[in-house]
């Protein structure tokens, strides 16, 4: 029978969580438990036997990491997927030896999140997710799970792929929601309900929700929720929120709640229920009985409000306003200024305020403060952007970097950000932490830039639509390959990035790697190219030495001397700047000087001379 098939005579149990089942279980256990599946395949096939005998008529194969980011090793990876459909198809065979069951149980081809790699594009990933349904194609697999998904970005393409090469298969995709009602990127799950309503889900049989929250949580993101069609429905929640006990993480045994109001969810039309981190077999057994004569619920299918009617209900200020006309100036092609000045390592914004106050009167278009760079402490540059905007009336754009915050952080920021006036973001995967200090201080890198793009694009979607924030990325066009270059900055293009900002523009070398660059980007996003004056011989001669990737040309040092005066090596740097700036006024939709030692007065001059 097809699953389509049984669904619609009656509700599928599904089985429990196998990775965390198996530490508590095992306690040798591998640091992947899809290792398993080549290193102690019996233990897998125990496992889904309990799962069996307890009432779960859905077995997922042990394959929910057995993708590239964790076995990177194709072959190892090829293997591990045909052997977890293989053990789960031996548990099914030894499970009816034992009871004689004759009833319908279904194998479902299981994945994890579908990622990527950093500098995979998205037809390697596609590549690498469809070489893996060819391994469970071939194995007879016609139920496809596509667990804890963070967004849509890949899985209704990998369901096109599915169903072209088996018309019945069953497709099934879970998403990961937090207690407030959002993906990891960002989604809500009205978002989610909404495009799994749209024509390009045609392909896509059930969704739901997996993991992330516990049964109670999960029912109340249902009830506030309904969905705009009428596809299956499933939910798979945790057993309860873990904790960490001496480097073991822990679930709460809290089968009476689970139980009691997984029911609950059962009754409101959801069609395919289970368990995720935290249960066991003694969960789905409980379950299983505890939905005996209970009828499934009629599904409340709710009409898809217009997009237009999702609006952010936002107040736009005068400093808004001028942000946006950075944006207008840029489309204009009218090369606008941006100056970036540094946050202090202290609470003394003296200079900072003093430096932005000339940079407006100079006619600077929009200033950005840097987010702590080469992982040293400053200011935070969201709250000095915040005060900047309110005291001197000018946009500022301050970086965001994803190394000191987690997704919680890095929301809650966005969230104050745009409270503040702030609609310009420049987002940075962060400078690592020193070596010496990574024993005291982690970095979190939750995210790196192009997810970070993605989660506020997500952002501007669900709640700003009518006054979004803009971001732009960082362009270290220094690499060995521009063409890798180029296809890192179409990534963040895809994600929504609007301009990039280039490391500092020096040679005529430089120059040459911008233009091909743009080339490669085919006016896709504007280049805002950098130039970062030099204030004196040992400023010079530092960077050249001591700031990898920057390469000043010994013309240019030549124009240095140790005993030349303040004033005359200002004169040389306002006369090398200009000189850069005409070089690249073909290609250069922006310039963006960046301040030495917040020294506004110098880039006033400079930008006199434009």
């Amino acid at each position: 029978m097809r699953l389509q098939d049984y669904l619609c005579e009656r509700r599928l149990v599904t089985d429990g969580a196998m990775g965390t089942y198996y530490e508590k279980k095992y306690k040798d256990a591998a640091a992947f438990p899809e290792q398993e599946n080549l290193q102690h395949p019996d233990r897998i096939r125990d496992i889904h036997l309990e799962y069996l005998h307890a009432g779960a008529r859905l077995l997922r194969t042990n394959t929910f990491a057995t993708n590239p980011l964790f076995f990177p090793d194709p072959s190892e990876r090829l293997d591990g997927l045909k052997a977890g459909y293989e053990i789960a198809e031996s548990a099914v065979r030894s499970f009816r030896e034992e009871t004689g069951s004759t009833e319908e149980i279904f194998i479902g081809a299981d994945f994890g999140p579908v990622g990527e790699l950093e500098e995979q594009s998205a037809s390697e990933v596609l590549r690498d997710y469809r070489q893996m349904c060819d391994v469970f194609l071939a194995c007879g697999a016609k139920v496809f799970v596509f667990e804890s998904q963070r967004d849509d970005k890949y899985v209704k393409q990998l369901a096109d792929y599915v169903k072209e090469r088996l018309a019945d298969a069953f497709v099934l995709v879970q998403f990961t929601f937090d207690k407030s009602g959002y993906t990891r990127a960002g989604l809500s799950v009205r978002r989610i309900n909404e495009s799994m309503a749209e024509p390009d889900a045609a392909s896509i049989d059930a969704y739901g929700y997996n993991c992330g929250v516990e049964a109670g949580h999960l029912l109340q993101l249902l009830q506030a929720q309904p969905p705009y069609c009428k596809k299956y429905l499933s939910a798979l929640p945790n057993a309860g929120y873990p904790l960490t006990l001496r480097g073991k993480t822990i679930y709460t045994e809290n089968e009476q709640y689970f139980v009691k109001k997984s029911v609950e969810i059962a009754a409101l039309g959801v069609d395919i229920i289970g368990g995720c981190c935290g249960t066991t077999p003694g969960y789905i057994r409980d379950l299983k009985e505890a939905l005996e004569g209970v009828e499934r619920g009629d599904k409340q299918v709710g009409n898809m409000p217009p997009r237009a009617a999702v609006k952010a209900a936002s107040l736009v200020t005068d400093a808004v306003r001028q942000s946006n006309a950075f944006l207008d100036k840029l489309a204009a092609g009218k090369k606008p200024v941006i100056v970036e000045l540094d946050p202090p390592f202290n609470g003394d914004i003296s200079k900072v305020l003093a430096g932005a106050e000339k940079l407006a009167g100079a006619g600077a278009d929009l200033l950005t403060l840097s987010d702590s760079p080469m992982a040293r402490a400053r200011m935070d540059a969201g709250a000095l952007a915040a005060k900047l905007i309110r005291e001197v009336g000018i946009p500022v754009m301050p970086h965001i970097a994803c190394r000191d915050r987690n997704i919680i952080g890095l929301r809650g920021m966005l969230l104050g950000d745009h409270m503040n006036d702030i609609r310009q973001l420049l987002i940075v995967t962060g400078d690592p932490v020193a070596r010496d200090a990574r024993g005291s201080i982690s970095g979190v890198f939750d995210m790196n830039s192009i997810r970070l793009m993605e989660y506020v694009k997500h952002m501007n979607e669900e709640l700003y639509a009518d006054d979004p924030l803009h971001f732009g990325g960082a362009l270290n066009y220094h690499g060995a390959n521009p063409d890798a270059i180029i296809r890192r900055m179409e990534k963040k293009i895809e994600a929504g990035c609007e301009y990039f900002l280039t490391q500092p523009i020096y040679s005529d070398e430089d120059v040459e790697r911008i233009a091909y660059i743009r080339q490669g980007i085919g006016g896709r996003a504007k280049l805002c190219c950098g130039i970062m004056p030099l204030v004196s011989y040992k400023n010079a001669m530092f960077l050249h030495n001591e700031m990898a990737g920057i390469n000043i040309p010994e013309e240019i040092l030549a124009k240095y001397d140790p005993d030349m005066s303040r004033e005359a090596a200002q004169a040389v740097a306002v006369e090398i700047s200009l000189e850069l700036a005409g070089k690249l006024s073909d290609l250069a939709d922006a310039y963006y000087f960046m301040t030495p030692f917040n020294r506004a007065d110098l880039i006033c001059e400079i930008i006199a001379g434009l």
